[in-house]
């Protein structure tokens, strides 16, 4: 969990009185790691576990229902058992108040704001998909309840959407606000707390704070700002994280034990012991000097004993204590944990490249080209698999129901859009060799190979799985896709005139084949094929996407490839990424066997198929438009040698042709383009 420093400022009468005090860093995540759903709109992908208390569509500034706190929660030490929440973002457990604030925020103490109230004032529920959910987190006593504006809009900007969350903790009464998500636009806001008339808290550039979070649904991009309540402590070290990695290879052991802690007390701590504690065994403690960690300082510390252990998993959990020789005065921030595997092996990991894209959308040409640039400079390094998406306008013709399927999947509603792995989560033009790099550098522990092959419109495909280490998931999913390498007959509007990668079929379902929990050292072998029904079809746009049930998009079936994935469906995580190698492909039918072309191309009145064959080899040919009519079937007998099959296209018009070629039960098809 990383940071960004951001101060904090407090406004008027905060010397004598307050009760509250906060906390300056900012912290990536979500506060305590208790919420694990993906941040999607309410009916549209987020859990249905959430309770929805102000609806869409509020065209004037509008109070929810007063709502009860599941818990004792105190703020500004005085006891709260209900609150209310505006479309402007305002949280107050004044629910006497009947004025609302409106959109445009400023700064606090503010006479518009109610008493006792926790700000995001600067977003409006204005939109169809605008809602405020709230749900409970984690079990008595450590509960926390999450206030949720979900999709809501940033004023100005009907196109916008803007995620955050206020969450009520129990036991410790901190307040945070959540920074989740955010998209198509510019975000000016006040966050902060306002306890009366006279005292308030507030970030520190309010009324003209923006987003720090991306816009994937998941918490990886998420900031919080946290209020505690007062008086700030004297010796206070909170853990942030453990910062050993997850998954360690047992070739490097011994291993170095660190973790990141943040000085959330008033006294700069120069010294303190570090601890850590192995599956509950015993404590392993170590004194640590010359530390300069002033108040709100944070620093990744190490312990000075190593750990050697065999392969397995282990909870591993780590602290400090001894402030300066003090006890620390709030210990139920002390202590971070998380599980490390540690596995024989590990293996370079090959990310997942998923785009959501179109020929009709303008912003996808910087896009797909930045984003081939660098897989130009990375090669066999990755997987790229691109779906053709419906909109911008007509959509693109080479559109499938199974790219619907991801889409909705992963919650899209804008292109471009790519993911890494399941994350990352952006716009493929921000895409950076950085980028690349950062998530290549992931550790992955599961091998995975593919072989397949082309006979015909058949794909066949073997996957070979090698776990290194356990993978106890019971969501695991297996994807098989074919693509097409590159691809030129689906042109629209966005001056695009060569797609790369282009999806065109799962051999497994499209969400995937479940898989049993992995086990290092257990193979897991599958094989499935799919073949193509009927000729090339070039659908008029997306509206009328291709039926696989009676044709096919595929351009040319020498040009396939096969990208293969391991999911976690539940997480979305990729596990590992391959790309297929082709063993058996239909080159050796037409290049090396049969050397089948087509010729001249274009074509006005007569075109050539010639064919290498044996004596009273019979060649079936058929010919079929861009709506997959078949215009010509002829069945010719080769004399010897090299053979002309001659084709009349005078009556042809003008357009592109699949000519599909059969010898001996295998069928090679070539584009022809008639003038």
């Amino acid at each position: 969990m990383k940071k960004i420093t951001l101060l904090l400022s407090m406004v008027i009468g905060l010397a004598l009185n307050a009760q509250i005090y906060y906390q300056l860093p900012v912290a990536q995540g979500n506060p305590g790691g208790l919420n694990a759903d993906d941040e999607y709109p309410v009916g549209g992908g987020l859990s249905a576990t959430w309770t929805t208390i102000l609806g869409p569509s509020n065209s004037s500034p509008t109070w929810s229902s007063s709502q009860t706190i599941p818990f004792t929660f105190q703020f500004n030490s005085i006891a709260e058992s209900s609150f209310k929440v505006s479309s402007t973002g305002i949280l107050t457990f004044t629910t006497s108040a009947t004025s609302v604030p409106g959109s445009t925020p400023s700064t606090l103490p503010n006479a518009n704001i109610p008493d006792k109230s926790i700000c995001v004032w600067g977003i409006t529920g204005t939109g169809s998909s605008d809602n405020i959910a709230t749900k409970v987190f984690g079990t008595a006593p450590n509960r926390q309840l999450w206030v949720f504006f979900s999709s809501y809009t940033m004023p100005g900007n009907a196109n916008s959407w803007s995620y955050w969350s206020i969450v009520l903790e129990e036991t410790t009464n901190n307040i945070y606000i959540v920074d989740q998500r955010n998209a198509n636009g510019t975000l000016s806001a006040t966050l902060g707390v306002q306890v009366n008339s006279t005292i308030g808290y507030q970030v520190s550039g309010s009324p003209n704070v923006g987003h720090l979070s991306a816009n994937d649904p998941s918490a990886a991009d998420n900031f919080y700002y946290s209020f505690l309540p007062g008086p700030q402590p004297q010796f206070d070290m909170a853990g942030v994280e453990i910062t050993t990695a997850d998954y360690l290879a047992l070739a490097g052991a011994p291993f170095t034990i660190s973790a990141e802690f943040l000085n959330l007390g008033t006294a700069t701590i120069t010294s303190a012991d570090i601890n850590y504690k192995i599956n509950g065994g015993s404590t392993v403690t170590a004194s640590l000097n010359n530390l300069n960690l002033a108040s709100f300082a944070s620093a990744t510390l190490n312990h000075p004993t190593t750990w050697n252990p065999a392969v397995g998993a282990y909870s591993v959990e780590v602290w400090l204590s001894n402030l300066n020789g003090n006890a620390d005065e709030k210990t139920g921030n002390d202590m971070v944990s998380k599980t490390i595997t540690v596995v024989q092996n590990l293996t370079q990991r090959y990310n997942l490249f998923e785009t959501f894209t179109s020929s009709t959308c303008p912003p996808c040409v910087p896009a797909n080209t930045n984003m081939e640039q660098i897989f130009g400079n990375n090669p066999g390094e990755y997987v790229s698999l691109k779906y053709q998406m419906s909109w911008p306008g007509t959509g693109d013709p080479y559109y499938t129901l199974e790219g619907l399927t991801r889409r909705q999947y992963y919650g899209i509603s804008a292109v471009p859009w790519m993911l890494i792995d399941g994350g990352w989560n952006q716009n493929g033009n921000s895409l950076t060799q950085g980028i690349f790099d950062q998530y290549q550098a992931i550790p992955a522990f599961v091998d995975l190979t593919a072989n397949y092959s082309i006979s015909g419109q058949t794909v066949s495909v073997d996957v070979e799985i090698d776990p290194l280490a356990n993978v106890n998931s019971n969501n695991l999913r297996l994807f098989i896709a074919i693509k097409e390498k590159l691809t030129t007959q689906n042109v629209k509007t966005n001056g695009e005139t060569e797609f790369h990668n282009v999806f065109k079929k799962f051999v497994t379902s499209d969400n995937g084949d479940p898989l049993s929990a992995l086990t290092a050292g257990n193979t897991v072998n599958v094989s499935k094929s799919y073949t193509f029904n009927g000729s090339y079809v070039l659908p008029p746009n997306a509206g009328s996407p291709v039926d696989h049930a009676t044709a096919h998009t595929v351009e040319e079936f020498s040009d396939l490839a096969v990208a293969v994935w391991i999911q976690d469906i539940s997480t979305k995580e990729v596990l590992q990424a391959a790309e297929g190698n082709l063993v058996i492909g239909i080159d050796d039918f037409d290049a090396e066997t049969h050397n089948l072309k087509v010729f001249p191309n274009p074509a006005k009145d007569v075109a050539f198929v010639s064919i290498d064959a044996d004596r009273n080899t019979s060649v079936d040919l058929t010919v079929v438009n861009a709506l997959g009519q078949v215009v010509l079937s002829q069945t010719s007998t080769v004399d010897s040698g090299t053979n002309l099959i001659n084709i009349n296209t005078a009556d042809f018009a003008a357009g592109v042709y699949a000519i599909n070629v059969t010898v001996d039960g295998n069928t090679q098809t070539m584009k022809l383009t008639i003038q």
